[in-house]
């Protein structure tokens, strides 16, 4: 039966009716008739309610607005700013008016919700349809790593009502370590030399760092960074997410260095990250004589046939012991040049030693200024010294070439006067 409300009551009533035998037979089949007619209705309104009521509630449960993001979880770091695209969806009958507000966020957090490039607060959604808005968030510089939760509330004027929940994890922003690495980390060579190394910083993370400069090294040794390709030196750097840039590192040992390994630590840091990468330079040793006269006046005199001792000088200005020198002479022909002592087994850096070199003229020279260069020299360097000796002639014979001279005279006068009158 239906009622009054629109609900359907189904039920039977009992009866007692007093029967006799062939009337007990024909109930029982009335009887199961009536069941089976029974559940037949049963079904058939059954059916009908499922096929007008569950539409309705499927519609009751589709009406409203909806607030979805594809990304609701996104990771950023202190001072970003982080954007989130949101879309409101209205699956009502009609058009909607719905109110947006920022509805929970962490305190001296700035945020602000845009619709084509500007700030809203209202959004109109046509019936069945979807707008586009951003949610910007402005993470403070001081915010610490971890969880945040905001959340983004819209309410529509049927008084439907949408909450969407948003975390934004804050981190350090690093997808991995940066890396400073040295193509040549180890050189070797004299302590007058120039060492370069090129070195290649990665920036791992997800912003752009600028990394500050330096070195550890020992006190008198000079270093200078400059970016690959330029000309200019540096103390830091800008390198993008994710970049790399090229650095070429100048180190110069300082005049006094000695024989030895040094090590040398070049350090590029930022805010967030710092790395190192340790060089190594080998000093071999410098090899460097010098070689000169005492007084360092480079002019001798000699007569011919004569000799002369010029005191000569021969200096270790290097770094490292000089082994086995040796002394040489180039002069004129018939000239000769000894040296005392004519080698000198081993010179300390520093150290110096006085020779004496002896040089004789040939005795047919004439007077004049002559070069003799003086050299000493071991395997590894030498060095010479170029004198002018200048020859004189000797008195004696000066005067007897005077002599000469007055005899012939006296001659020509003789002869003059014994046969001049005749």
């Amino acid at each position: 039966m239906y009622s009054g409300s629109g609900t359907i009551i189904i039920g039977t009533l009992p009866l007692r009716v007093p029967i006799t035998g062939d009337q007990e037979g024909m109930a029982m089949v009335k009887s199961t008739g009536a069941k089976f007619f029974h559940r037949v209705f049963v079904f058939i309104v059954t059916l009908l309610l499922m096929t007008f009521l569950i539409p309705g509630l499927a519609a009751a449960q589709q009406s409203g607005i909806e607030l979805i993001t594809q990304f609701p979880s996104i990771s950023a770091t202190a001072g970003e700013d982080v954007t989130f695209s949101i879309k409101v969806k209205n699956h009502g009958g009609r058009s909607e008016l719905v109110n947006l507000e920022v509805s929970a966020q962490p305190e001296e957090w700035m945020s602000a919700l845009r619709g084509r490039g500007r700030n809203i607060k209202q959004v109109l959604v046509e019936s069945d349809g979807t707008e586009s808005v951003d949610l910007l968030v402005k993470i403070p510089e001081t915010a610490e790593m971890g969880d945040y939760e905001l959340s983004v509330t819209g309410t529509g004027e049927s008084g439907s009502r949408s909450i969407l929940p948003l975390t934004i994890s804050v981190s350090d922003g690093r997808m991995g370590e940066d890396t400073l690495t040295a193509r040549y980390a180890e050189l070797k060579g004299p302590g007058d030399a120039t060492y370069n190394f090129r070195l290649d910083l990665k920036n791992n993370g997800g912003n752009e760092q600028v990394y500050s400069l330096g070195a550890r090294l020992e006190p008198g040794w000079q270093i200078s960074f400059i970016p690959t390709g330029e000309s200019q030196q540096v103390a830091s750097i800008t390198i993008g997410a994710g970049e790399s840039k090229g650095i070429d590192v100048k180190i110069t040992p300082p005049v006094t260095v000695t024989e030895g390994t040094y090590n040398i630590f070049i350090e590029a840091a930022s805010p967030t990250s710092r790395v190192e990468e340790e060089l190594k330079i080998i000093i071999s040793g410098t090899y460097d004589l010098d070689f000169t006269t005492v007084s360092e006046a480079l002019n001798a005199e000699v007569l011919a046939g004569r000799e002369t001792r010029v005191n000569m000088k021969v200096l270790n200005a290097g770094s490292t012991a000089l082994n086995n020198i040796n002394f040489s002479s180039n002069q004129p022909k018939n000239w000769a040049t000894t040296f005392e002592p004519d080698n000198i087994e081993v010179l300390e850096p520093g150290e110096s030693r006085q020779i004496t070199a002896t040089i004789k003229a040939d005795a047919k020279a004439i007077a004049g200024d002559y070069v003799v260069t003086l050299t000493a020299s071991t395997k590894e360097v030498r060095s010479s010294a170029d004198l002018r000796v200048t020859v004189k002639t000797s008195t004696l014979w000066g005067l007897v070439g005077l002599l000469i001279v007055i005899g012939v005279i006296a001659g020509v006068y003789y002869i003059f006067r014994k046969y001049g009158r005749r």
